[in-house]
């Protein structure tokens, strides 16, 4: 997506995020995660949070080859707020590391590699 897709009209709230957070990829959004301040981190992740229900039933059994736009910045969303819950949901703290071992070493291959 290289200009901003519109999401679908009953995910309007979240518009002023696609920009930032519909990456297109897992390493962009792993890397947006460890080097975002916190606070960007929690606007976010508080925005879309309470959408997530309704934006995985509109998803729920859209193939994820060959979307429209609108849907896929909509998923792009969905897959950063994966990235991000860790965040608060789990660890209470930005980043779990190791001191020595600098996470932007890290390449993550995962999904969209795959779909290469």
């Amino acid at each position: 997506m290289t200009e901003t897709a519109t999401l679908p009209a009953a995910f309007a709230a979240l518009q002023p995020y696609v920009d930032t957070w519909a990456l297109a990829d897992e390493n962009s959004r792993f890397h947006k995660r460890i080097n975002a301040p916190l606070e960007e981190l929690r606007v976010f992740y508080d925005a879309i949070a309470p959408h997530m229900e309704a934006v995985m039933q509109h998803l729920q059994g859209c193939p994820v080859a060959g979307l429209p736009a609108a849907d896929e910045a909509l998923l792009r969303l969905a897959l950063s707020y994966a990235e991000v819950s860790r965040v608060f949901e789990v660890w209470q703290q930005q980043d779990v590391r190791a001191d020595f071992f600098d996470p932007a070493r890290l390449r993550c291959v995962g999904f969209e590699a795959a779909q290469a």
